[in-house]
């Protein structure tokens, strides 16, 4: 097995330990879904990228509020983590592209929020909370697989085939928790 092959297996260890062992999940494959929401081009990814980030974010701390699940929590506090550090990579990499990133939401991520705000706090929040993880996940991964293969800029390439695997692996454990709720 090769290095490449090794690296998304060895994220899934750590991370499977890092939630003591109880969420073990395969990481989330690409959809397809991605293309059908940009053109390819780098202003489209930084765009999606930018709101996605802000979207795990923000939902995530309303987990961190709302949710009975402790397993839920704390997921929702290693995505704040993870997004937040993804975050500070995709502003410095906009900089240097001179590409300003958006500060709200796009529409689709701002209708998931929504619609996680609207929910009561227990289990209902937690289903939800869930579903819309492994929701964004997917966009994510899609997006920023196609990036990683057709992207047109070296460097947004390899930022994104860099971010890739954890993506994959917040998705794969999104779905786990999704199956549990």
């Amino acid at each position: 097995m090769n290095m490449t092959m090794m690296r998304p297996m060895v994220l899934a260890l750590g991370l499977s330990s890092a939630f003591g062992g109880a969420v073990a999940q395969e990481p989330m494959k690409p959809s397809g879904v991605a293309e059908a929401l940009m053109a390819n081009d780098e202003k489209d990814f930084f765009e999606s990228a930018a709101s996605s980030n802000m979207f795990e974010i923000q939902a995530s701390q309303l987990a961190m509020e709302k949710s009975t699940d402790p397993a839920i929590k704390k997921y929702a506090e290693q995505m704040v983590k993870d997004h937040q550090m993804a975050n500070e990579k995709l502003q410095k990499l906009a900089e240097s592209k001179n590409v300003t990133l958006p500060t709200t939401l796009l529409k689709r991520h701002q209708a998931m929020l929504d619609d996680l705000k609207e929910e009561k706090a227990g289990k209902e929040f937690d289903e939800e909370y869930a579903d819309k993880m492994v929701m964004s996940h997917k966009e994510a991964v899609s997006l920023f697989d196609q990036t990683a293969k057709k992207g047109k800029d070296p460097e947004v390439k390899s930022f994104a085939a860099e971010m890739l695997p954890k993506l994959q692996m917040h998705g794969g454990m999104a779905t786990e928790l999704e199956k549990k709720s």
